[in-house]
């Protein structure tokens, strides 16, 4: 473990104003952000505004990606492109404050819940165990209230992402990234409907 918690990541308060529209904090080891915006077919498109706007940068580990109002990170398409010999983590939470953690490697998901809840983790994927033991570790001195509702859960989210994947995510990414994009293509499937999540 590199010693990250929750504590590490406090800094996220100055900016809880632009959650509001929800948001999906991808965490990318081992690529750069071109590779990133190769895998999936990412358009320069620096005028567009809408489902599928991407802010990719440079992180120390690999690469975050942060797409405000969206989901992308947690789609099935997306992730099975991203993620192809590669690790990768996702943390959403929409306009409805419905938060996931999604945990991938090289093509498999090894870990899926709602961050917010004790004990509410889906058990069809290997390392379900994961929300009460190494998740709950992200939080120094977390005590169970009662009700099942982890507190701080938003920044142990963040930081068992970087724990996960060695990508931290920093303040410099939240204020302004190098390169934005559209993977816009994604939210319009051929079939029709909503995207399938991962």
């Amino acid at each position: 473990m590199n010693g990250v918690t929750a504590n590490d990541y406090r800094w996220l308060e100055e900016f809880s104003h632009r959650f509001d529209s929800g948001f999906c904090f991808t965490f990318v080891k081992a690529l750069a952000p071109q590779e990133v915006l190769r895998r999936l077919h990412a358009v320069d498109d620096p005028d567009y505004i809408g489902p599928g706007g991407i802010d990719v940068g440079p992180a120390p580990g690999g690469t975050i990606m942060i797409e405000w109002g969206g989901y992308a990170g947690i789609m099935r398409d997306v992730v099975c492109d991203l993620s192809a010999d590669a690790v990768i983590t996702s943390v959403v939470r929409n306009v409805n404050w419905k938060a996931t953690f999604l945990h991938v490697v090289h093509g498999q998901t090894r870990a899926r819940f709602d961050p917010k809840y004790r004990g509410y983790t889906p058990t069809r994927h290997p390392d379900d165990q994961l929300l009460d033991g190494e998740y709950l570790d992200m939080i120094p001195g977390s005590q169970d209230p009662g009700n099942g509702f982890i507190e701080r859960h938003l920044e142990a989210a963040l930081a068992f992402a970087e724990h996960r994947t060695g990508v931290r995510l920093e303040r410099r990414h939240l204020q302004s990234m190098p390169l934005y994009a559209s993977i816009a293509h994604y939210y319009s499937p051929e079939h029709g409907g909503a995207p399938e999540l991962a």
